[in-house]
């Protein structure tokens, strides 16, 4: 079957008849608004197109799109992906390291960036402009209708990278069939409708933002709002209060900020029907919390980048404390055990769907311990308990102490538990010795008392084995982590290797 997403995108805005709605939201760093109707969005993306055939930029040939969160954004990777050039979503605050491996990696034709590349350590030719010279050229040409590159089954519609937490990014291939099987929460557990509005905090550069916040709501004709600036923590009560949206996309850091932040006003919060988070699994202190405050559920997700859909959904009215509710229908899981066989209660997953991506991009090793048959295994632990499913932690995130190894999360677990302990981290670092040994960090506020918390956490966790006892035990007030919410666990790390 030949398909492109353009066409899907625009064919079902003419056939809901909602040309003239509006497609995005934009609020920008000045507070000032952009808005564009979906009509005039399409009329854009065409325009770009023009402009990658006039600079020469063919079918299949790479482009390098590194913004943010914008019209300009959007409109750049529909306009790639309507005449069958390849779009790459860039993070702008990667460091040169990470930018420069994706790049010489990907070998983009064209890069449209504000961040300056150094261009000694890039082994390719390629034509670099940036944003605002971008803009110049699309605003010069003349709209005119042209055909939509029909893209074969096993075409690449678009790249986008890991973000690289425990090494170097890779890319994950993705096809035009990916992006329509993005739409099951937003349509049949959200139940979600023309012109509803949406708002997330989090980039279009990573899978979470491109799946639930560009591509599933343009296929079904929501309102989009974004935040055209570098922060993932936005003033959300008085976003929500000035543009009603009836979901928000977010992780459980923001969440947690949310709630701290004085500045907060839980009564416009009550104005957003779904609050999704995903990312992460959220702590249960935080669930209880702004269930109380909120009142309105956190409903928690999970997806990767190989699905760029959500896979696994918590549905309205059915949240359990610490579970991330049950998988999409449509999709296969299947939990595997250590030996290898199947599992009824725990396991790692594997998830299977026509949609999902099948292969990474020049790295042939890795996409052989990722994909087999049609299964992607996740490397992620889940257990399942009353056809509700759990997340337990990542397969690499167990720990060998003494030739045993240890689950981070019961420590973490126990240790949540003690009052004033908002969240915690169990990691491995190296000790003056040379061995490794267990670190556990506790996330607490800064004028509580540190030396207390540490006294209960350790009567709290005296009870576990010797070899599962921490031998460092920090307090932190700050926690480190990427833009899109997750734990950067190798920063933990250099905070206790530079002291020992």
């Amino acid at each position: 079957m030949n398909i492109n997403i353009f066409d899907k995108i625009e064919g079902n805005a003419i056939i809901g008849k909602y040309l003239n709605n509006i497609a995005i939201t934009q609020i920008n760093y000045l507070k000032n608004i952009e808005i564009i109707s979906y009509k005039n969005l399409f009329e854009l993306s065409t325009k770009v197109s023009l402009v990658l055939l006039e600079l020469g930029i063919n079918k299949s040939d790479k482009i390098y799109i590194c913004s943010n969160d914008s019209i300009n954004f959007i409109s750049t990777f529909l306009g790639a992906l309507k005449i069958g050039v390849i779009p790459i979503p860039g993070n702008p605050e990667l460091a040169n390291a990470q930018t420069h491996h994706i790049l010489n990696n990907s070998t983009p034709t064209l890069i449209i960036t504000d961040n300056k590349i150094i261009k000694k350590n890039l082994n390719f030719n390629h034509r670099h402009l940036n944003n605002k010279k971008w803009k110049q050229l699309i605003s010069r040409v003349e709209f005119q209708n042209i055909n939509t590159y029909k893209s074969k089954i096993n075409d690449i519609a678009f790249l986008i990278y890991s973000s690289g937490t425990t090494g170097l990014p890779k890319a994950i291939i993705h096809q035009h069939q990916s992006i329509i099987n993005t739409v099951f929460l937003h349509k049949n557990i959200l139940k979600l409708k023309i012109q509803d509005k949406i708002f997330t905090t989090s980039k279009l550069f990573f899978a979470y933002a491109l799946g639930n916040n560009f591509f599933a709501p343009l296929l079904i004709g929501l309102n989009t709002i974004f935040n055209d600036n570098n922060t993932n923590s936005p003033d959300l009560t008085q976003i929500i209060h000035d543009h009603e949206p009836k979901v928000i996309f977010s992780v459980p850091t923001v969440y947690r900020r949310l709630l701290k932040d004085s500045k907060t006003d839980t009564k416009t919060l009550l104005k957003v029907k779904y609050f999704i988070s995903a990312g992460e699994r959220i702590p249960d202190k935080l669930y209880n919390e702004w269930l109380y405050k909120v009142r309105t559920p956190l409903l928690n997700c999970y997806g990767t980048t190989e699905t760029l859909a959500i896979v696994i959904a918590t549905t309205p009215g059915k949240s359990k404390i610490g579970s991330t509710g049950k998988p999409i229908t449509t999709i296969q899981t299947k939990l595997v055990a250590k030996n290898g066989e199947q599992s009824n209660n725990k396991g790692i997953l594997y998830i299977k769907h026509y949609s999902f991506s099948k292969t990474y991009l020049n790295n042939k090793d890795k996409s052989l311990k990722t994909f087999n048959n049609g299964w992607i295994k996740t490397g992620d632990i889940w257990s399942l308990k009353n056809k509700y499913w759990y997340y337990q932690g990542r397969e690499d995130d167990l720990i060998k102490v003494a030739s045993k190894w240890v689950d981070p999360k019961e420590l973490e677990t126990k240790a949540s538990k003690v009052k004033n302990v908002i969240d915690s981290f169990c990691i491995t670092a190296e000790s003056k010795e040379g061995t490794h040994r267990l670190a556990l960090f506790l996330y607490i506020h800064k004028n509580k008392n540190k030396d207390i918390i540490t006294k209960q956490v350790k009567n709290q966790i005296d009870s576990l084995p010797k070899y599962k006892q921490p031998y460092w035990i920090k307090t932190i007030t700050e926690i480190p982590q990427t833009h899109t919410g997750k734990i950067r666990r190798n920063d933990l790390k250099k905070i206790i290797e530079s002291k020992t």
